[in-house]
């Protein structure tokens, strides 16, 4: 391959795209494929936009590229999220045609407790299957990707470790191993604001956006895949070791 491949992320904000890319690129360089390391994977792929000289692209830019490049998403039956998610396939799928280096696509998109928001994603994905020259990973974080920060938080000091603690008494429960049991939203009570796991992450990182990432890229992929089964995380690792790293084998 003269060219990284295109991987293209499709999100609602930076933090998203970091989330993805940091874990995806970690099932790269941790599996079995010993020709892949930190070192030869810039090599191998490139995070973009649906537009090439873009790091992402973001949810709400989707309808002025759709109208941008003349095309109508109908998503009719699919449901808001549905009709997003076709509309971002169609849109790469067109990309495609300029560039055949696109490889994949991944969307990232918080739950927020409606799974039905998954289902219709997968929707989308199935009946635009035919058309797809290129895979497609869905990350769907529920309620949100803050849980998947709290699934790797793993203390590395005694003030963390007493910061976990006094989190668990504050709550009645560890937010590490049960994120799920936190709130994705603001509420006004104290008791249900405290369970914000915006704020949980917010005393836990103290603020620190550089602790956040680390979470997820230095905690073992073992633990993560264990605590993640109820949020989404567990389906996005597995979504990516079946169909994005079978695109990196230079024998296919």
């Amino acid at each position: 391959r003269e060219k990284p491949m295109r991987l293209v992320l499709i999100v609602e904000a930076q933090a998203d795209a970091d989330a993805a890319s940091i874990l995806a690129d970690r099932v790269f360089i941790e599996g079995d494929a010993d020709w892949i390391d930190a070192e030869t994977l810039p090599d191998l792929r490139q995070w973009t936009g649906i537009e090439p000289q873009t790091p992402y692209t973001r949810w709400m830019g989707l309808g002025s590229l759709a109208t941008q490049h003349r095309i109508r998403a109908h998503g009719r039956g699919l449901g808001p999220d549905g009709a997003a998610a076709r509309k971002a396939l169609l849109l790469v799928i067109q990309a495609h045609t300029q560039d055949d280096d696109i490889e994949a696509a991944v969307v990232v998109r918080d739950m927020d407790n409606q799974p039905e928001r998954r289902v219709s994603m997968d929707a989308a994905r199935a009946e635009l299957a035919d058309r797809l020259p290129f895979q497609v990973a869905i990350a769907a974080p529920d309620p949100k990707r803050e849980a998947w920060i709290l699934l790797g938080y793993e203390p590395q000091n005694d003030q963390e470790k007493t910061l976990l603690v006094n989190e668990c008494k504050r709550l009645g429960f560890d937010p590490v191993t049960g994120p799920e049991r936190l709130r994705g939203d603001r509420r006004r009570s104290a008791n249900q604001k405290d369970r914000d796991m915006k704020l949980v992450i917010e005393r836990l990182t103290q603020g620190e956006y550089d602790r956040e990432r680390q979470c997820l890229a230095t905690t073992r992929l073992s633990i993560l895949r264990a605590r993640g089964q109820l949020t989404g995380l567990t389906d996005y690792l597995n979504e990516i070791e079946a169909r994005l790293l079978p695109l990196l084998d230079p024998s296919v």
